[in-house]
């Protein structure tokens, strides 16, 4: 169960975590979605093709993206927050800034995620004052401008485990409600690191804790299917989100919600007990 304020989400199977970039640099939707009105558009469609909820983003974290000042930050995300409230579907906030995460919180986000794995003390007082669960997920530096430079492990999932279980630790202790953990797929990790965190999942899941993965259309599936454009590695994706939902990811951020609900449908069919 994962607990988001006032409302709870089962999670006895896996949930589909619908993608809402608010960024004119994303690597896959960059752009596309600036203006509040093709934003709320956007969420209304996620939620109609079958999101359990919304990860709203005003900031890029690919590798090399350029870092968005706060006041930004917040004039792209707060608008489109506060109108996707009222779609009544939980709502998640991507952001790494505590000033752009207080204000969400204030306005009512239900849930908050951090890729920087809630390195920033402020984050974690943040989450534990609204009683909100927090998404903690890997990143080996807290800045995604140079992540990709210590792409360097001796074994990336003992690594990757030690790091989510003493953050996840941490922000318990602190007052945190919940927390959710994410390998962060494609953050300071090649190929070979992905696949070895994708293959041995079950390590992660093991911590007892509600695990994400997020590998929508990302390099890694381009790099695995030779499909160079972002928006056409949907069917990769899936394939990668089934095999993770097998090793027991519970929450799936993806673009592409529809593809998923389908593809999940049959293999709960498939995976059902006699």
């Amino acid at each position: 169960m994962l607990w988001l304020r006032d409302r709870t989400l089962d999670l006895s199977e896996p949930r589909l975590m619908g993608v809402l970039n608010l960024t004119p640099d994303s690597f896959s939707d960059g752009g596309l979605y600036l203006e509040p009105e093709k934003a709320l558009a956007r969420a209304k469609a996620l939620v109609e093709e079958g999101a359990d909820l919304l990860d709203l983003g005003a900031e890029s974290t690919r590798p090399g993206a350029v870092p968005v000042p706060v006041e930004e930050e917040k004039r792209r995300l707060l608008p489109v927050l506060e109108a996707v409230l009222e779609l009544g579907v939980p709502v998640s906030v991507d952001t790494r800034k505590p000033e752009v995460a207080e204000e969400a919180l204030k306005l009512g986000a239900h849930l908050l995620n951090d890729v920087t794995g809630l390195r920033d003390e402020r984050m974690v007082a943040l989450a534990a004052r609204f009683g909100v669960a927090a998404v903690v997920m890997h990143m080996p530096v807290p800045d995604p401008a140079t992540m990709m430079a210590h792409a360097r492990y001796r074994d990336v999932v003992a690594e990757v485990k030690a790091f989510l279980q003493a953050q996840a630790e941490r922000a318990l202790k602190a007052g945190v409600p919940q927390v959710v953990l994410d390998p962060g797929f494609g953050f300071g990790k090649l190929l070979p690191h992905n696949l070895a965190l994708l293959k041995r999942l079950e390590e992660i899941v093991a911590l007892g804790h509600p695990v994400l993965v997020g590998l929508s259309r990302k390099r890694m599936i381009g790099e695995l299917t030779g499909v160079e454009a972002p928006r056409d590695r949907v069917l990769g994706s899936v394939a990668a989100h089934l095999y993770a939902a097998q090793k027991g990811a519970r929450l799936l951020r993806v673009h592409d919600v529809r593809a998923h609900r389908e593809a999940l449908a049959v293999w709960k069919a498939l995976t059902a007990p006699d």
